[in-house]
């Protein structure tokens, strides 16, 4: 991603916006304001204020006021020559746990339409009580990616060209999807399977210059996937996916084509067509679907683990959305089941820790573990949720979940269409990292992995039915300073001695089942094909053995 500092520097131009009721001798006396702490720098007052424009949001940084314990951000929208045109507002307040340099504070301003041109002012509070504002930064925010000429081509959501007051519907984003396929050699559309009401669970494939030709050249190029939409009314991700599907598929610059020219990046914007257009959680059945990823006992599942199994993705990224207000911007969790491998915990854990938190201290957003600052800190230790599944078939991976609400350091999110910008653009600044993270880290994935192949091939451990890893915490104020509890297991749930396979009957293998919705419902032998597990005929029935599917399972 290219960035660019503001080259609009500071505004004696800029005055402050008058309130409602205000009156030109008010005007007058706040423009003077701002010119007064445009001439010189007061005790207290923030200096070096820069901002940087990224995707849907602009990093301020400014040099740390001694004392301070958090800061307030503003922003007014102005015209070309710095006069505001509407009313200032407080955005943002940056606190010392947000990221791992506290030293060097940066923000994340979002929510705002992209394009749009705003003045920024930080100020710092000593337990409080505010300092003077810092002087006003203009500059011009980026617009929407992509050529505005190709607008013609319907190469927007529509959630972009409603300004992110709605969601794209599933019409709008199948002739979305249709003309990045039409117009870009870089990305070809996948149909894996369908959704219960028979809505296509499409998948993109990009790569450059164009995507490999099947399932096993691709699995040969070390793939990544994003999963966007598994809860339907947390779309979010979705919208983030379906814009990093145009930039990818037609970005020029030299780090997009250098990505895809070393990897193929499979995305699945809406795994849960029929629970986003009813905007709810499961699909049309009631089905919570991340709670089914290895049992498979839905369409939109199976398809999706057969996916798997055929394009045999090396590392992975999971995105929800997170109803806790009090919450980190960008809340993260590793595959934490303890029969995941060690090594693919640990790599899983450093992209997290070591990327994601260390970029967010760089870009002003704020990554935290799940459950962090005031969260329930649900540990969720089911091997069927997407993360563990992953996990345990040797994918190096990670859960996303959005904070649904802006909350004490977003004030400014009432507007129902500045939190949904400011969701769907962390989402994607999310998923840009994990694309530079593949990138630089395709070697310790690979490691991991192969390790990992090796120890769940030897089968020489305990088993736990349910459990999950403990999360360290960092020392405070950093953002992982609020770990998730440990879903440790019952003494029920560990098996010290487990079997190398397990003996089914016909009748067990082929027979129907009563689980699942009615017509689709999948045999074990159906499921376990799915996984790639391994199955030899017996005289007296089918024995399943336990032996690594594709995926190293």
């Amino acid at each position: 991603m290219r960035h660019r500092r503001s080259t609009a520097a500071l505004t004696l131009a800029l005055v402050a916006v008058l309130a409602a009721t205000g009156t030109p001798s008010a005007q007058a006396r706040t423009a003077e304001s701002w010119r007064l702490a445009a001439a010189s720098a007061e005790p207290g007052q923030v200096q070096e204020l820069t901002v940087r424009q990224g995707d849907g949001y602009a990093t301020l940084a400014w040099a740390p006021v001694e004392g301070a314990t958090d800061y307030q951000i503003e922003r007014a929208p102005v015209d070309a020559d710095g006069n505001p045109t509407g009313a200032a507002t407080i955005v943002g307040l940056w606190r010392p746990n947000r990221q791992l340099r506290p030293e060097a504070p940066t923000f994340a301003d979002a929510g705002f339409a992209p394009g749009e041109r705003f003045g920024w002012r930080v100020r710092a509070r000593f337990d409080g009580v505010a300092q003077p504002y810092s002087t006003a930064l203009v500059d011009t925010t980026r617009p929407q990616w992509g050529d505005p000429a190709l607008a013609g081509e319907n190469l927007r959501t529509g959630w972009e060209t409603s300004g992110g007051t709605r969601y794209t519907s599933d019409t709008e984003e199948y002739a979305y999807t249709a003309d990045l396929d039409r117009l870009s050699d870089r990305m070809r559309v996948v149909e894996i399977g369908r959704t219960v009401l028979g809505r296509p669970i499409n998948m993109f494939a990009l790569g450059y210059p164009r995507p490999a030709a099947t399932a096993e050249e691709i699995a040969r190029t070390s793939p990544l996937l994003i999963n966007c939409n598994v809860h339907g009314n947390e779309p979010g991700d979705r919208e983030a996916c379906l814009i990093l599907a145009r930039k990818l598929a037609f970005g020029a610059d030299a780090r997009t084509r250098d990505l895809l020219s070393h990897t193929t990046v499979l995305i699945v914007p809406t795994i849960n067509g029929d629970g986003r257009a009813a905007n709810s959680r499961g699909n049309s059945t009631g089905q919570d679907l991340n709670r089914d990823y290895s049992l498979i006992r839905q369409p939109e599942t199976l398809a999706f683990v057969r996916m798997l199994r055929d394009y045999r993705p090396v590392a992975g990224y999971d995105g929800h959305e997170y109803g806790n207000s009090t919450a980190g911007d960008l809340p993260m969790l590793p595959p934490r089941h303890q029969n995941v491998a060690t090594e693919i915990f640990d790599e899983s854990l450093a992209m997290i820790e070591e990327h994601m938190y260390e970029q967010g201290a760089r870009d002003g957003w704020w990554p935290c573990p799940y459950g962090c600052q005031g969260g329930s800190g649900v540990g969720m230790g089911e091997e069927t949720i997407l993360r563990n599944t992953l996990g345990l078939k040797n994918v190096v991976n990670s859960l996303l979940e959005l904070r649904s609400g802006g909350g004490a350091t977003r004030p400014d999110e009432s507007n129902t269409a500045n939190n949904r910008r400011r969701k769907a653009y962390s989402a994607l600044w999310t998923f840009e990292q994990f694309l530079d993270y593949h990138r630089a880290a395709l070697g310790d994935i690979r490691q991991a992995r192969a390790a990992a192949i090796l120890f769940q091939s030897a089968n020489d451990t305990r088993i736990v039915f349910r459990g999950s890893r403990t999360i360290q915490a960092h020392p405070a104020p950093h953002p992982g300073e609020s770990p998730p509890r440990a879903d440790l297991p019952a003494e029920g749930q560990i098996l010290t001695d487990p079997p190398c396979a397990y003996k089914l009957t016909e009748e067990q293998y082929h027979g129907a089942r009563t689980d699942g919705p009615p017509g689709l419902r999948a045999t074990v032998a159906q499921r376990l094909a799915a996984h790639g597990w391994k199955v030899v005929k017996a005289a007296d029935g089918c024995t399943s053995c336990r032996s690594p599917s594709p995926n190293g399972a």
